[in-house]
């Protein structure tokens, strides 16, 4: 085996592992498998990941490398709207280039707390949904964050064969949907008598009122 075939051998075996994670889960999948889909002996297998955890912590280290790049470009930008609504398009795009794993994970969530995919997720999701947000965000913003973060995942989890840029797009038009600043009910301006509390002393004003 040279040092030059060692990558292509890699790339298999975690292309192999994810597919089998995807279709027994993490807990249902044997090394013995992996081997086997490959024609690998253990051993051999052994030579590259000497297990499971090691094959979870390869498969997601590039994603969490990935999208802490993303994170700490989007940290140095001002943040106003125009820099959130790019985060939803590039965040997006990283989900896409992961896509696999993301459908993986989101079925198999049970893997969220392992330690190999555990390790600075909560810090990760925070940066996320900070740079989703921007500053003083009421409860009813913050909900409408969690849905578009959760409801990315599901819907690239749902729909793993849907053509990529039609995809993105739904996407974004349902993520500006969401995020979309509400207008606050109070900047509206009243019509005369509207919103006035009706009483025994209204109604009486009312029939002294001129015709």
């Amino acid at each position: 085996m040279t040092a030059t075939s060692l990558p292509d051998t890699r790339t298999r075996i975690l292309d192999a592992a994810l597919d089998l994670f995807s279709e027994h889960g993490f807990e249902g999948t044997t090394l013995q498998q992996i081997a086997d889909r490959l024609g690998f002996t253990k051993a051999a297998l052994y030579y590259h990941f000497r297990s499971k955890d090691d094959l979870l912590h390869a498969l997601h280290e590039p994603a969490a490398a990935d999208l802490d790049r993303l994170l700490d470009a989007h940290a140095q930008l001002p943040n106003t709207a125009a820099r959130r609504q790019q985060f939803v398009a590039d965040y997006l795009d990283f989900l896409l280039r992961h896509r696999r794993l993301i459908a993986y994970t989101f079925r198999d969530l049970a893997t969220l707390a392992h330690p190999a995919v555990a390790s600075g997720s909560r810090e990760r999701r925070a940066r996320i949904e900070a740079a989703l947000a921007g500053d003083d965000v009421d409860f009813s913003g913050q909900v409408r964050i969690a849905m578009v973060f959760g409801g990315m995942h599901s819907v690239i989890a749902r729909y793993p064969d849907c053509d990529d840029p039609a995809l993105r797009d739904a996407l974004i038009d349902a993520a500006g949907m969401l995020l979309r600043p509400r207008r606050s009910v109070h900047a509206r301006p009243r019509s005369q008598g509207e919103g006035e509390r009706v009483g025994p002393h209204t109604l009486e004003r009312r029939r002294d009122a001129p015709a």
